[in-house]
């Protein structure tokens, strides 16, 4: 063999070597890097099927409002609510009314009784000083409770609007409640103040 092909040979066939070389490791390090990614993905598999189903993006869809009221996974009632709920469920049960009961306080901390069917909502706020003087032991101000209760839930729930009680502002019951000890003490009434 000629000088000039051997040179040839011997320099193509190294760089032929190096190629294949170079070829095989990276074909190892793909597979390497493929074993990886399958591992990732069994482990992620694993933790998914250990926290549960998948969340459901929209878990509200087909509910009216009213049928998405309602105590979430965990929550429990301090003392004062489920008070309140217990004496509104014994009302809901006295009237045969099939309603969820939730309740909540608003922003001054007065109970706020959420009832509804699935097709309506109604709420109704209790005030706190009844509530504390009826868990208090005032069993006037728990039959107030009460009656006020069930009479709302029929007007609402069974359409007996005879029965609904005379709305009023809180603004116009402590008027009511100032002016009831000034007449009592025989003191004048005062005109109202422009202001």
């Amino acid at each position: 063999m000629p000088d000039a092909l051997s040179g040839f040979l011997k320099y193509w066939s190294l760089t032929l070597a190096v190629f294949f070389f170079y070829l095989f490791a990276s074909m190892v390090a793909g597979l390497d890097v493929w074993d990886q990614i399958k591992q990732n993905v069994k482990k992620r598999r694993a933790q998914i099927t250990a926290a549960g189903p998948p969340v459901d993006i929209d878990p509200l869809r087909g509910q009216t409002v009213a049928a998405t009221i309602g105590m979430g996974p965990g929550q429990q009632p301090d003392a004062t609510r489920r008070w309140i709920l217990d004496l509104a469920t014994g009302v809901a049960n006295k009237l045969n009314l099939k309603v969820k009961i939730l309740v909540l306080e608003d922003s001054k901390n007065h109970p706020f009784v959420h009832f509804h069917d699935g097709t309506q909502l109604k709420s109704y706020r209790v005030d706190k000083t009844w509530v504390a003087d009826a868990r208090a032991g005032n069993a006037e101000r728990e039959t107030q409770i009460k009656d006020l209760i069930e009479r709302y839930l029929a007007a609402d729930f069974l359409g007996m609007q005879d029965v609904r009680p005379k709305r009023t502002t809180e603004l116009a019951r402590e008027a009511a409640s100032k002016a009831a000890p000034k007449a009592a003490a025989g003191a004048p009434e005062t005109p109202p103040s422009e202001g």
